[in-house]
């Protein structure tokens, strides 16, 4: 079983893959190689991060939800805690796998294997968390993506985008790149713009 990197970001399993677009076979070798690649269970930085992420939601509560890139759902539970209707998506059937397990018996919590902005579940949708996924995107796909947040949001509704800002051989886009194309193309629902020296934060709201 492959072990991950000391900063609990990146997985020692690492292609070499320019700008393209991340693939899902990828995740799925990723998957199969760990239980948990990145050590979202046992990494300080993840700790930190999902801690400062639940306080950027300024203690709300959310009656339908949908987290992009959900991983095996460590960030899922807690995020369960907040939301009335979660709805959980990955694009690797393992890591989905790994999440309903870790999630068996919790109400209100559903999973479902999709690529992300081509797929997604149906809307309209009170908030939408975007953690450490877009920079997998290639810039058509991120275009797509964008499209997708601002049709399905509902009015009154909440995007969170939270992602590693340095660079890395696996990742299409930069953290900073990702931000600031959000930042640009949903300026006027910008309502939060957090960074810090490993992550950034950006949120936005409907109004």
């Amino acid at each position: 079983m492959n072990q991950p990197a000391s900063d609990g970001r990146t997985p020692s399993r690492i292609p070499e893959r320019g700008r393209a677009r991340v693939e899902r076979q990828f995740f799925e070798d990723l998957y199969a190689g760990a239980e948990d690649p990145w050590a979202f269970a046992t990494s300080r930085y993840e700790h930190d991060k999902y801690a400062h992420t639940l306080s950027a939601l300024d203690g709300r509560r959310f009656e339908r939800a949908l987290e992009v890139g959900c991983s095996i759902g460590v960030f899922t539970a807690q995020l369960a805690t907040i939301c009335t209707e979660l709805v959980a998506i990955d694009v690797s059937s393992r890591a989905i796998e790994r999440a309903r397990t870790r999630l068996r018996g919790q109400a209100g919590v559903t999973f479902a294997r999709m690529v992300f902005p081509e797929q997604m579940p149906e809307g309209p949708w009170q908030l939408i968390v975007c953690s450490e996924v877009l920079y997998y995107l290639d810039a058509p796909a991120l275009e797509l993506a964008l499209e997708r947040l601002r049709t399905t949001l509902r009015s009154g509704g909440t995007v969170l985008a939270v992602h590693w800002r340095s660079p890395t051989r696996t990742d299409p886009l930069h953290g900073d790149e990702v931000h600031d194309r959000l930042v640009s193309e949903l300026q006027a629902w910008h309502s939060l713009d957090d960074r810090r020296p490993q992550y950034r934060f950006d949120r936005f709201e409907t109004g």
